[in-house]
């Protein structure tokens, strides 16, 4: 498992990507869009979201925002 803290600022964009494992998403300040699944959908503080291994997604900074990723990473 790895545990990220990342600070997105607003208008800061991040191109889409993939992880190498499950990741769970938690806003705790801001708000960021955030888009995956093929929808873009906004997630503010106290709001989490789940994307399974290896789902294309990125993230754009609405307002300064602090996320807490959660990915559990396969095992070796």
């Amino acid at each position: 498992m790895e545990v990220i803290r990342l600070v997105v600022p607003a208008g800061k964009h991040i191109e889409e990507h993939k992880a190498n494992g499950e990741i769970v998403v938690q806003c705790l300040e801001g708000r960021v869009a955030f888009t995956v699944f093929g929808a873009t959908r906004n997630l503010e503080a106290g709001k989490f979201l789940y994307l399974p291994k290896g789902e294309p997604h990125s993230v754009k900074g609405i307002d300064n925002a602090l996320l807490l990723l959660t990915i559990l990473l396969p095992k070796h």
